[in-house]
């Protein structure tokens, strides 16, 4: 029997097998969608940085501009903080999404 395995052994390196390819099955459909989304955001920062060559001298915010740029803006309720009132905004623009944007 030199050069032969048993059954029981190729049944259990059959088991192993088939499960090492059902984890590397999935961890390439993860690896996938990672490359897809990274591809995606590429994409989406090459699109916004085609808008903001086109509009390189800005003297005046227009409502075209505005669109162009902003997707969506949220305005939240006045708040009085250490004795000043405040409103927070957030701007969503398009192609990159939410953004922080420096205080003064």
């Amino acid at each position: 029997m030199e050069g032969k395995i048993s059954d029981e052994r190729f049944m259990k390196m059959s088991e192993i097998y088939e499960a090492e390819q059902k984890q590397l099955t999935a961890r390439v459909a993860e690896l996938n969608q990672i490359i897809s989304t990274a591809k995606e955001s590429t994409a989406n920062a090459d699109s916004f940085l085609k808008l903001v060559r086109r509009y390189t001298d800005i003297r005046e915010l227009t409502p075209e501009i505005i669109r162009t740029f902003v997707e969506k803006v949220y305005v939240h309720q006045t708040e009085k903080v250490n004795g000043v009132k405040t409103r927070r905004i957030r701007i969503v623009f398009n192609y990159i999404g939410e953004c922080e944007l420096p205080m003064e």
